[in-house]
């Protein structure tokens, strides 16, 4: 059962990038808008090990952004949950090494990770947390469509350390 070196560094990659996503991605925006590097390595971990495994990171992961970035606690380990079972759709039924495979992981992975995050600012904001009121249409076109072009576009540019990776041997 061997599960390569990435799946025993995942927490600890995902811990330092969740740092690096709240304090140094700030200076890699393009028109505004930075990657989501976490997002980025759930997706990978999802297409190669499965969505379980993601699931989990995701989890950890979402904490982790949650405490450094100063968000409502557990919305991204929610968001970054239902983009893992997303992305791991992909594990088994179609092949990571199709070109079409990882792109539209990331991308589905990118919305759904905003669908959910997006919601969760709704409801507080209902609930009476002023200061998380955002207006919705704005948001997704000047923030959520651009990022999920960013990461797509990062993931292509990740294809090829994707495809080095070893296959996941669970069944």
């Amino acid at each position: 059962m061997n599960r390569g070196m990435l799946y025993y560094l995942m927490i600890p990659l995902l811990l330092l990038l969740a740092l690096l996503q709240s304090t140094a991605v700030a200076r890699f925006k393009l028109a505004g808008v930075k990657p989501d590097l976490v997002l980025l390595l759930i997706v990978v971990g999802a297409l190669v090990y499965g969505a379980r495994s993601a699931v989990l990171w995701g989890f950890i992961a979402g904490i982790g952004l949650d405490i450094f970035s100063g968000g409502p606690l557990g919305a991204s380990s929610l968001a970054l949950m239902a983009s893992a079972l997303v992305a791991g759709l992909g594990h088994r039924p179609f092949s990571r090494f199709n070109i079409l495979v990882p792109l539209t992981a990331v991308a589905l992975g990118t919305l759904v990770y905003a669908a959910v995050y997006l919601t969760i600012l709704a409801v507080l904001g209902v609930m009476g947390a002023s200061s998380l009121q955002l207006p919705l249409l704005d948001a997704v076109r000047d923030i959520v469509l651009p990022v999920t072009m960013y990461n797509t576009a990062l993931m292509l540019l990740l294809l090829p350390w994707l495809n080095r990776l070893p296959e996941s041997q669970d069944l």
